[in-house]
């Protein structure tokens, strides 16, 4: 009789897993991902080794990407439920360009420790959505020509 309750209570916890987990916790469908690829430049050439945020204007479907040696970029939805899957939600954009290098290390005797300095090799007004006047439309059949041509000026 143990065991008939058992197996019960195993079907019916199993049953009960399969009704909700389609649904997810909160009920919501995620929002379609979408390639969203493209290359950056500094006065025509390539920028290899800059991180690229898309901030979202009206959600917080954040992506982000870093470029190879030839500047392209392919970006990835910010958000754990997404798992890092390749790609972004269609939509507006503030965009933010940095690329960080160790710019020296200082260290001090006394407690041995070594500050490191971070060097913005970009012009610091594509950093932050800020100062950034950079925005990109992400269509919603995708894109591999999200392109950003920066000027040092």
């Amino acid at each position: 009789m143990q065991r008939q309750q058992s197996t019960n209570s195993l079907a019916t916890l199993a049953l009960l897993c399969l009704v909700w987990l389609p649904i997810g916790c909160n009920g919501k469908k995620l929002p379609t991902i979408v390639k969203a690829e493209g290359i950056v430049t500094l006065d025509g050439t390539p920028v290899e080794n800059a991180t690229i945020s898309f901030i979202s204007e009206k959600t917080d479907y954040h992506a982000v990407g870093n470029t190879n040696a030839q500047g392209k970029f392919s970006m990835r939805v910010a958000r754990s439920e997404y798992n890092g899957k390749i790609g972004a939600c269609p939509g507006d954009y503030k965009v933010e360009i940095s690329k960080s290098t160790i710019g020296g290390q200082q260290g001090t005797e006394s407690t041995g420790e070594t500050q490191v300095t971070l060097r913005n090799d970009l012009p610091s007004k594509y950093a932050s959505i800020g100062s950034s006047d950079l925005k990109v439309t992400v269509p919603k059949e995708g894109s591999d020509k999200l392109n950003f041509e920066l000027t040092a000026k």
